[in-house]
């Protein structure tokens, strides 16, 4: 019913992705380069969001706005009939965005010095929410088994123990791998955080994209007794590409909690929500879950054909994925490091993201974003199987 097939031209929205001006200066690459390194969608934007998004500006009217009821009742249904998530109206808080209000929880619930954790590789903002607030970063690696991810929950416990970690960062679906934690797993990091008082922020902005094969399972669904002790994080912004609207909510049920964050939002002047992310947000709950589903089966496909073609790549191993649009690729065996990776990727006009970026535990990875239209999938593979040849001969 949906055409993702098609290829939009980005630049001529001055995706930052698509920039010409980035490739050339952040990467040394032209503008026939294909970028895989940021994780967004190369799709057009489901259609009922386009029709929400016009006939908001038809009305002429950009000034400072307020939230109607229709979009908390969106985000109600969305969670209750996508995830069997019951929230309330007065648990919900529209922010500018997942990255800047990690940076407010950490300022609102912990002191200088006091420790953070999160599990490694992460998408380094968890880290830079804590660093750049002169918090103390406690990382727990989660363990690579058969290349699939697990957490460790003996080196989590003993970290928490030592009383110095106030807030967990935990990441659901995680990234950069896309691994779905089992209900039993999220169980344990729950109780985790109940034994040592912990308040759990848990990130499930990528849990709009999951396959039809998997199972996820919210946080508070494993765990009910975890609502009060716990911050949802939450975004249509990887399922629907809204990112540039700043669509991303916080769901927090205690209401004790909720005033603390409430109170830092105010410090930091975090009021009327961006004039087109309400009527986008409604629009991609209300209207859009079809073209969602058919999305989700695109980058299905998608994956099936990056594993496919590094089949064929000895010295590359990618990690099977449960949910978003992200190929985690052991490149240990390829590069004897992120030099001779980046020259490689360089070479082909591709970026990418240097498994260094995720913190730590990364390093000898490459993640690929692959949302795109299979024609700018098969042209990237292409790129990379005539400089693997290349070098090879």
């Amino acid at each position: 019913m949906y055409d993702f097939d098609k290829v939009i031209d980005r630049k001529a929205g001055n995706a930052r992705k698509w920039s010409n001006t980035v490739l050339k200066e952040k990467f040394g690459l032209d503008e026939e380069a294909i970028p895989m390194d940021l994780a967004d969608i190369d799709f057009e934007v489901a259609p009922a969001i386009q029709q929400a998004i016009q006939q908001r500006a038809s009305v002429g009217d950009y000034s400072y706005t307020y939230i109607p009821d229709e979009f908390y009742e969106a985000v109600i249904d969305w969670n209750q009939r996508r995830y069997q998530t019951t929230i309330e109206k007065d648990w919900i808080k529209l922010t500018f965005g997942t990255v800047s209000t990690l940076q407010y929880i950490v300022q609102a619930y912990t002191e200088t010095g006091d420790g953070v954790l999160i599990n490694t590789p992460a998408y380094d903002p968890f880290a830079e929410a804590v660093v750049h607030n002169q918090r103390e970063l406690f990382c727990s690696p989660l363990i690579n088994r058969n290349n699939r991810y697990y957490l460790d929950f003996e080196n989590m416990e003993s970290l928490m123990a030592t009383g110095q970690i106030k807030v967990f960062i935990f990441c659901s679906p995680q990234n950069p791998s896309g691994r779905i934690w089992t209900k039993d797993e999220l169980c344990q990091v729950a109780e985790l955080c109940l034994k040592y008082q912990v308040l759990l922020v848990c990130d499930e902005i990528h849990r709009d994209i999951v396959f039809k094969d998997q199972v996820f399972t919210s946080i508070w669904n494993a765990c009910p007794e975890i609502k009060e002790q716990s911050i949802l994080c939450v975004s249509p912004n990887k399922g629907f590409n809204l990112g540039g609207l700043k669509t991303s909510y916080v769901v927090i049920p205690n209401q004790a909690v909720r005033e603390i964050l409430l109170e830092q939002l105010k410090r930091n002047s975090i009021t009327s929500p961006h004039v087109f992310a309400v009527p986008a947000i409604i629009a991609a709950y209300n209207e859009s879950e079809a073209w969602l589903d058919e999305m989700i089966d695109y980058v299905a496909e998608n994956l099936q054909v990056v594993y496919q073609f590094f089949e064929k790549i000895p010295e590359a191993t990618v990690m099977p994925a449960d949910s978003s649009f992200l190929a985690w690729i052991d490149v240990h065996n390829w590069f004897a490091n992120e030099a001779e990776m980046t020259a490689f990727f360089t070479e082909a006009n591709l970026t990418m993201v240097v498994g260094s970026y995720f913190v730590q535990d990364g390093e000898g990875f490459v993640r690929l974003s692959i949302g795109m239209p299979r024609k700018l999938l098969l042209e990237a593979l292409e790129r990379i199987e005539t400089v693997y040849k290349r070098q090879k001969n």
